[in-house]
């Protein structure tokens, strides 16, 4: 839902039509991912949601299926301070990229041609919510606009993607991939420095209302 505030608040005649028909453009462009056959596979697909007007727009990992992923997720967004209505959520790359092991299909890293088949999608997603901040959870999501750049040399460090301020921390794929690896303090640890990144952001736009309303 749009906010009149921010359509009298700007005079360009692109963000008003952006504010005023945003839910139809994420409508269009969640149509072109769903036909999109440009990796030439069959795979399952999640499609790009939330507030098209947000000022938060989230760059999760590649898509996954795994339902605890999601559900902690969604768990770690209640806990923070951000507004859940204030939030539009991507993914680095929204197939759900799998591999056959033995008897088992198991996901996979997309592969650098199936996420520079994304990229249009995640560029036009952010041309359309225009956010005044972005999340990066996950390698995936980096590497989208950092390539070849190792995801803990960023970790809790503030990049410009697009022009926008944009928070770098681990997904909650990576979260769960890490429990084989890691103790449970460090998981612990790691769950909590990404809670501290969706309040960061929460604290960036609260301070941006005070800065207008002063």
């Amino acid at each position: 839902m749009y906010d009149l505030n921010d359509i009298l608040s700007t005079d360009n005649p692109l963000d008003t039509f952006r504010i005023l028909h945003g839910d139809i453009l994420v409508d269009k462009l969640n149509n072109l991912i769903i036909n999109c056959n440009d990796c030439k596979t069959n795979y399952e697909k999640q499609l790009y949601h939330g507030n098209s007007n947000a000022n938060v727009l989230i760059i999760n990992d590649s898509a996954t299926n795994n339902q605890d992923i999601i559900d902690y997720y969604n768990e770690l967004l209640k806990m923070s301070e951000l507004d859940l209505n204030d939030i539009f959520t991507v993914n680095a790359v929204s197939c759900i990229t799998t591999r056959k092991d033995r008897d088992n299909i198991i996901q996979r890293i997309p592969s650098r041609k199936e996420c520079n088949n994304c990229k249009c999608f995640l560029n036009q997603a952010i041309k359309i919510v225009n956010p005044r901040i972005i999340i990066s959870l996950g390698a995936v999501a980096l590497n989208q606009f950092v390539p070849n750049s190792n995801l803990l040399d960023y970790i809790n460090t503030k990049q410009v993607f697009n022009g926008i301020p944009t928070l770098i921390n681990y997904s909650v794929k990576d979260l769960f991939d890490l429990t084989a690896y890691k103790s449970e303090q460090e998981i612990e640890n790691i769950s909590c420095s990404i809670l501290d990144t969706f309040n960061e952001a929460a604290r960036y736009i609260e301070s941006i209302r005070e800065w207008v309303l002063c």
